[in-house]
């Protein structure tokens, strides 16, 4: 049976334990440089840095080839058919978030809660899209200036994570899938009603905004 809480009780530390930010601290400091490198490269860009970048971004750093698989082995970056296909906040493929960030290229993001993330990542406002997948309605986030719009007004986002996945998955296969955003909180409960196997809370606006500053604010900017 799949579990959730109303809006009003939400509880974060459910979906920032372990997060890309804690990850990234644990890195040794050349690594998490290069790790910084591939997030600043999907910004400057909007597309994926090539594995051939990536290990030239290593050489650059002085690491060696086996750097791909500690940021693999750390759920960090992940990198499929020549490309990196994930580094949180970043997708590598289409999804169904769309981020544009001001004076940046627009790209996309991993779920809901990286896509909320990103603005305080990159210190811009800027504006997305994503669709409800219960019913298909159209969803738009923007941030100016540090406050938030919501259209519709109503939409909240629901947190999820999948318990069948077992201790091997990373994030993208346990909860990028299931972090997802609804036009209200009745198309959240019906989702979740056709959605077992889920860990998951439905989060409020403010929530859902924390939680992607809590998880993406500090990637670019923590010590070295």
């Amino acid at each position: 049976m799949t579990e959730f809480k109303p809006p009003a009780k939400a509880d974060l530390t459910r979906f920032t334990s372990g997060s890309i930010a804690g990850r990234q601290d644990r890195l040794p400091g050349p690594l998490r440089e290069l790790h910084r490198a591939v997030l600043r490269r999907f910004l400057a860009t909007g597309a994926p840095p090539t594995s051939r970048w990536l290990r030239q971004a290593a050489a650059d750093a002085g690491l060696d080839a086996s750097a791909l698989d500690e940021l693999a082995a750390a759920d960090t970056v992940h990198v499929s058919h020549g490309v990196v296909a994930v580094a949180y906040p970043f997708s590598g493929t289409p999804t169904p978030h769309r981020v544009e960030l001001d004076g940046l290229p627009a790209a996309y993001a991993m779920c809901a809660v990286d896509a909320l993330g990103l603005p305080a990542m990159a210190g811009r406002d800027g504006r997305i899209t994503s669709a409800d997948p219960h019913d298909g309605t159209p969803i738009e986030v923007s941030v100016r200036g540090g406050t938030w719009s919501w259209a519709p007004a109503s939409t909240v986002v629901v947190a999820g994570r999948a318990t069948d996945c077992g201790t091997g998955c990373g994030s993208f296969e346990a909860m990028c899938p299931n972090t997802v955003f609804h036009a209200d909180g009745g198309s959240a409960r019906a989702w979740l009603a056709r959605h077992g196997g889920l860990d998951a809370q439905i989060l409020d606006q403010h929530s859902a905004v924390e939680c992607g500053r809590l998880n993406f604010g500090t990637l670019l900017t923590g010590p070295a």
